[in-house]
């Protein structure tokens, strides 16, 4: 393999800049799967009232059939694929009446913290939620004070923290089972 000529320059680090590494991806699709299992929880009347692809719809109403421990363990694996081309904020809808609107706010409030005192805050939410990643969580802080030192739109900036929502929300889900 032939050296790179030349170091790297900034520019070289604003085309990988926003690519998640194959960790975050194996962690992302570990969450989806979670959530998966979530979904797969509530009642027949609810899965096909969500609005997703068929298929979805088909992989949550199978998985109640299926008995085997490794059997469920790929289903959900799938149903994690599949929930990757779906919007988080309506799969997240129908899975935070569970919550309620008191842990919902609650979570709202980590997100403010977090981007507002960054790494102390992180550090308490990744010891308050078991399924919370740091280096995610600084990574989507990161984000929103760049943005905010950039001056972005408002619909980007606020778009940049509904991505932290979400993350925080999902972890929130998981680490509550």
């Amino acid at each position: 393999m032939a050296r790179r000529p030349h170091r790297f320059t900034e520019d070289d680090f604003e085309t990988l800049e926003g690519r998640a590494s194959k960790t975050e991806q194996k962690k992302a699709v570990q969450r989806m799967a979670a959530l998966g299992e979530q979904l797969a929880e509530l009642n027949l009347k609810q899965i096909q009232s969500l609005p997703v692809e068929e298929r979805l719809i088909d992989a949550l109403l199978d998985v109640q059939n299926i008995t085997s421990h490794e059997a469920r363990r790929r289903q959900f694996q799938r149903i994690g694929k599949l929930l990757r081309y779906e919007d988080e904020s309506v799969i997240l809808s129908y899975l935070t009446p569970q919550q309620g609107a008191k842990k919902t706010a609650q979570l709202q409030r980590w997100v403010e913290r977090i981007v507002k005192d960054g790494d102390i805050v992180i550090n308490e939410f990744v010891k308050t939620y078991n399924a919370a990643e740091r280096h995610t969580l600084r990574q989507h802080a990161l984000r929103i004070h760049r943005d905010m030192s950039k001056q972005v739109s408002d619909v980007e900036l606020e778009e940049s923290k509904l991505k932290l929502f979400n993350y925080v929300q999902q972890v929130a889900l998981i680490s509550d089972n």
